[in-house]
């Protein structure tokens, strides 16, 4: 390792050079343990700052001027490294400088023909196997050191999670012309694609556990974990609260109202999109699935598993629909886990247009509300 100048050892498993029987690591080279696990549940995102830190302060040390062009090359196994063991990527480096607190903003100077060196150190990233732990932490710095090389196409992109996909398996593509082993299981793979879509967050050690996508994916694996064992979450999301992401706000909308006291229960964006599986007239299906709502507070904090959503209307009271942490199967035939359904049959369903749009700023005015053909003939 000396005589390909490691000068940094990423460690994604728990490990000791100090412990080290072998000799000759100890006090030797900087060193990073990432403790986790190689299997689909465990939590390798939040960890992914410090590794693209690490890897990026290895490579280049506090001070070392950088700037370069041309494509990423990734380096082969040195001679004399264990074949299980995987070398960090050693890119033709972007143009800017490392500091150990703040790494360089990533992505645009890479291409611009600029004369440059290479980098001053080297890094050596293993786990057990050098397949799926450590390779996940070299994608996440390339995804993070060269965005545009992995996803300028998609950057307008719709499909959000399609182009981070694409964006992981090309970078995953790119580690397997000299590492061909190369496969992280199938949680670390969707950990890349929320990591390219959280933008490759990585200015302090914590970025990823203060941003808003990584503690609503947290929540959904609380959810999950809690359903297994057969209990309610210990906390519980409401978004209307929490408020939706950015998005561009669809022109027109829905309201779901109660039939009996046209109280809104829930707008467009909080339906969770539901096709029935086994007819071929979407209006066949019976529910209206959405996501849990504030006004489900009293029903949802008495710690059931399952029971009746009523409507928040106080002088209303009606029976509108049921929850289960635990999900059940449609009458369609689609399983929806965990399942907040409201029944068609106790709403109306109301499409809302604008009116018209301020001149210059392009502002909807108050939207009028009309009832949908399908909402009519229910009413009838």
């Amino acid at each position: 390792m000396e005589a390909v100048g490691i000068t940094h050892i990423l460690s994604v498993i728990k490990y000791s050079l100090e412990d080290d029987k072998l000799g000759g690591f100890a006090g030797k080279f900087t060193h990073l343990s990432v403790d986790v696990d190689d299997m689909e549940d465990e939590d390798l995102l939040v960890h992914l700052p410090r590794c693209v830190r690490f890897i990026e302060n290895g490579l280049y040390p506090k001070g070392t001027e950088i700037a370069g062009h041309g494509d990423t090359k990734v380096a082969t196994l040195a001679a004399g490294a264990s074949s299980t063991d995987t070398i960090a990527p050693t890119p033709i480096p972007a143009n800017a400088t490392s500091t150990e607190l703040a790494p360089p903003t990533p992505g645009a100077a890479a291409d611009r023909g600029l004369p440059g060196s290479q980098p001053t150190g080297a890094v050596f990233v293993h786990c057990a196997m050098g397949k799926s732990r450590s390779v996940t932490a070299v994608i996440a710095y390339l995804l993070w050191k060269y965005p545009h090389r992995f996803g300028t196409a998609e950057a307008k992109n719709p499909d959000r999670q399609s182009a981070a996909a694409l964006a992981v398996s090309r970078a995953l593509k790119l580690v397997r012309e000299s590492r061909g082993i190369a496969e992280p299981n199938p949680g670390f793979m969707s950990q890349l694609e929320l990591w390219w879509e959280m933008g490759r967050p990585a200015e302090s050690s914590d970025a990823v556990e203060r941003h808003p996508m990584y503690q609503r994916w947290l929540y959904k694996k609380e959810v999950e974990d809690s359903v297994k064992l057969g209990k309610v979450p210990d906390w519980i999301i409401f978004e209307d609260e929490a408020g939706p992401e950015p998005k561009e706000q669809p022109v027109g909308g829905l309201d779901l109202r109660c039939k009996k006291c046209r109280q809104v229960l829930a707008t467009k964006q909080f339906l969770i999109p539901h096709e029935p599986l086994h007819s071929k007239s979407p209006g066949a299906c019976p529910h209206f699935f959405v996501e849990p709502l504030s006004w489900m507070r009293p029903v949802l904090e008495e710690g059931l598993l399952d029971g009746r959503l009523v409507c928040p209307n106080g002088r209303c009271g009606a029976t509108i629909g049921r929850y289960s942490w635990q999900g059940f199967k449609c009458s369609c035939g689609e399983w929806v886990c965990p399942a907040f359904s409201l029944q068609r049959s106790r709403v109306d369903d109301i499409v809302t247009r604008p009116r018209s749009s301020d001149s210059g700023e392009g502002r909807l005015s108050e939207a009028r509300a009309t009832t949908s053909p399908a909402a009519l003939k229910e009413n009838l």
